[in-house]
């Protein structure tokens, strides 16, 4: 069972690769019904195939408890990933270190919004790490739909590559660094869009993802940090730079 699952979640990650491939070409000007088009087929897709999928998944395996907590193969690497951040001391409330995240993410947006309105004053682009800018929302429409895709994104894709992938992969090969090592690598891949240095950051973050998820246990806390900085890319910056002033 777990090696048809396994297959099957890696079925999954190709076909949705196939249609990230889209967005390699997706760069050049494009009426803005096709691009909200694209937005509402990434949302549906996204919801489909890791979203659906894993829910499926996780029922034949009578582990959909692991929603609401951390599956026993991942306990042992959880202890480990805590010991590492801090020792033998108790770990955060989980709330505690949910408004942590929230307020270090508001915090880093907001020093980005700094940034990109002294870059503008200058007459410089906003700054981005790998490829995104052809991608990012042109319109209220598009923000509307970017709001969508960043919602979508933080919890189908820590559901997918924080639960599903490295569940599968450690009962497998016995190994949850294994798993989480996989998974990590693949979410990665996944935004080659973006080009090598947006491949990179996005394996830097899904680590950070992978050990928010084993350090506090809550999965719903992962896809919360997740959710914010999509928004933060997607939403606030777009709309910082005058996208909410298009009607298209």
């Amino acid at each position: 069972m777990t090696l048809a699952l396994l297959a099957l979640a890696l079925a999954s990650y190709a076909w949705f690769l196939k249609g990230e491939a889209l967005l390699r070409r997706w760069r050049g000007p494009m009426a803005g019904r096709a691009r909200v088009e694209r937005l509402r087929r990434w949302v549906a897709r996204g919801w489909l195939l890791f979203g659906a999928v894993p829910l499926v998944a996780l029922a034949l395996l009578g582990q959909v408890d692991t929603l609401r907590r951390l599956p026993d193969a991942f306990v042992p690497l959880a202890l480990a990933v805590r010991t590492a951040l801090i020792g033998q001391g108790d770990p955060a409330a989980t709330g505690l270190l949910a408004a942590a995240v929230a307020g270090g993410l508001a915090g880093g947006a907001g020093v980005g919004l700094l940034i990109a309105a002294w870059r503008r004053r200058r007459g410089r682009g906003d700054l981005h790490i790998g490829r995104i800018g052809g991608l990012l929302p042109r319109s209220c429409a598009e923000l509307r739909w970017g709001a969508a895709v960043a919602i979508t994104a933080g919890i189908v894709e820590e559901l997918f590559f924080r639960l599903l992938l490295p569940l599968l992969v450690t009962q497998a090969s016995g190994s949850a660094l294994v798993g989480f090592g996989l998974a990590t690598l693949l979410f990665g891949l996944a935004h080659g869009y973006q080009r090598l240095a947006g491949m990179v950051a996005a394996t830097l973050v899904g680590g950070l993802f992978a050990a928010l998820y084993l350090y506090s246990g809550a999965l719903w806390l992962a896809m919360l940090a997740h959710v914010l900085l999509d928004l933060n890319s997607l939403v606030l910056r777009p709309a910082f730079a005058g996208a909410w002033r298009e009607r298209h």
